[in-house]
């Protein structure tokens, strides 16, 4: 496990050559009237990372921060969680979809909870490249290629239902993806949740947890469901008006993906408790 931070100072945080003595290579991104930002990435067991921590501190910036798993770390682990990456188009209809999401109910505007009723509309077929999965900006919808859903039916996974993505203009399906859409939610079970940032919707009363970008997520063992191989976190997490539950995938459907080498998603482990 690697935690890694991307971090920006600017001009005035005048720590250009402490940076630069460090040898720390970063990219500068120039703005109105000499103004600046320097951008770069470093991980926690980097040598240099206590200095530029103390940095971060001094000049009140934050870093972003992520955490990266090893293959062997997340082969162990009974559960993992699966994170889309990839991102292409938006929902449409593109002007309305903020404020009235067409396909979702029970939608809070507040916060951002919903329940997914039909199925997301795509401006276009997509372009996923060497992509197997995606999903779209403003939301965390799984959309994958048929040869892995050809692959998810082969291996016996279960859990999840293969949903039309349509495009917009002609009202039918896309050729190219469809949505992984997982009906099955946990049981309650984040554990230790009282030290994680979070916030209580004054519209629809849900609690919503800020993004769980560092370390090992826990849950409690109660939480999971054994007889899918893929499904949704029972609590919500994300910030302002957007909300989400988190993907958990088995096992089993972890290890499928590591072995086709499918892209445009990212694995991290979960520890059951």
């Amino acid at each position: 496990m690697e935690i890694w931070h991307r971090v920006t100072f600017n001009r005035y945080d005048a720590v250009n050559e402490e940076i630069e003595n460090l040898g720390i290579t970063f990219k500068k991104t120039p703005g109105l009237q000499g103004y600046y930002l320097i951008t770069f990435e470093i991980t926690e067991s980097d040598h240099r990372w206590p200095r530029v921590a103390e940095l971060v501190q001094q000049k009140d910036r934050g870093s972003l921060v992520d955490t990266i798993f090893t293959k062997d770390e997340i082969l162990a682990a009974e559960w993992i969680r699966l994170i889309p990456i990839f991102e292409q188009g938006y929902p449409q209809p593109y002007t309305t979809w903020v404020t009235n999401p067409i396909n979702y109910k029970d939608h809070c505007p507040a916060c951002g909870t919903f329940q997914q009723a039909t199925s997301f509309r795509l401006k276009k077929e997509p372009h996923l490249g060497k992509q197997d999965f995606m999903s779209l900006f403003w939301t965390y919808a799984l959309f994958c290629t048929p040869h892995v859903f050809d692959e998810l039916e082969a291996h016996g996974i279960r859990g999840y239902e293969k949903w039309d993505a349509i495009i917009h203009k002609t009202a039918l399906p896309s050729q190219k993806v469809s949505q992984l859409y997982v009906p099955t939610v946990a049981n309650p079970g984040l554990v230790r949740a009282e030290d994680l940032k979070r916030e209580i919707c004054s519209a629809c009363g849900f609690t919503k947890y800020y993004p769980h970008m560092r370390g090992v997520m826990y849950l409690a063992r109660t939480a999971v469901v054994s007889d899918v191989d893929i499904l949704q976190t029972y609590e919500w997490f994300g910030s302002g008006h957007s909300a989400y539950r988190e993907l958990l995938v088995s096992n089993r459907f972890a290890k499928l993906i590591l072995e086709k080498g499918w892209r445009g998603l990212r694995l991290k482990v979960v520890e059951l408790l």
